[in-house]
């Protein structure tokens, strides 16, 4: 092959990937929130078993049209649980006496058509054959251990908070241009705060 041949077909092949560069970022650009979803916190609360405070909570995940088309093409979200223990002080700024962060990976597996959850706390793993299976298995938080009572002070108040945040998981290997391309994909619902004993 000429030098004058290998240079055409140089230019030809950056050509193409500059090509498809600018098609995936048109096809990935930016969403909208309402295309990126929305996660809220419906309702929460803690209680004390065997010296042990647990939370029960129920969160609604409504994934936007972006969120599908990313697991459509075997982009992972990221779901965490962010969960603090403070105790309120009238004088000075409240201490954290607790902190938590619950976190969970969703996928979509193209071969088997099933969405698969990961608690990447635990290790554990779940298969569900429709994405709302999965949603609704991710919004329901049973008997999370957050704090022993033995560490609170018994005549002091406590407030709890939780929040859930979505965001894309970077991938390895040719497909972080894609994980790079829905990077700026996140949505977080507001604090649900409460007091931790009534």
């Amino acid at each position: 092959m000429t030098k004058i041949a290998q240079h055409a077909t140089r230019k030809g092949w950056q050509a193409l990937a500059g090509l498809l560069l600018v098609v995936a970022c048109a096809t990935y650009s930016s969403p909208t929130q309402a295309a990126k979803g929305r996660v809220e916190v419906r309702s929460a609360y803690a209680a004390v078993e065997d010296g042990v405070y647990y939370i029960r909570a129920r969160l609604d995940y409504s994934m936007g049209s972006s969120a599908l088309e990313a697991l459509q093409n075997g982009v992972t979200l990221n779901i965490e649980l962010q969960i603090f223990v403070n105790q309120v002080r009238r004088y000075i700024w409240d201490d954290t006496v607790a902190s938590l962060r619950q976190r969970y990976q969703l996928s979509f597996h193209a071969l088997t058509q099933r969405y698969l959850v990961a608690n990447l706390n635990s290790g554990e793993r779940q298969s569900f054959g429709d994405l709302n299976s999965a949603l609704v298995h991710l919004g329901s938080v049973d008997h999370l251990p957050v704090i022993d009572e033995a560490l609170l002070d018994s005549g002091d108040r406590y407030q709890v908070g939780l929040r859930a945040i979505v965001d894309v998981k970077e991938l390895p290997g040719p497909l972080n241009m894609l994980s790079r391309i829905w990077g700026n994909w996140r949505i977080a619902s507001d604090w649900y705060t409460w007091p931790l004993r009534p």
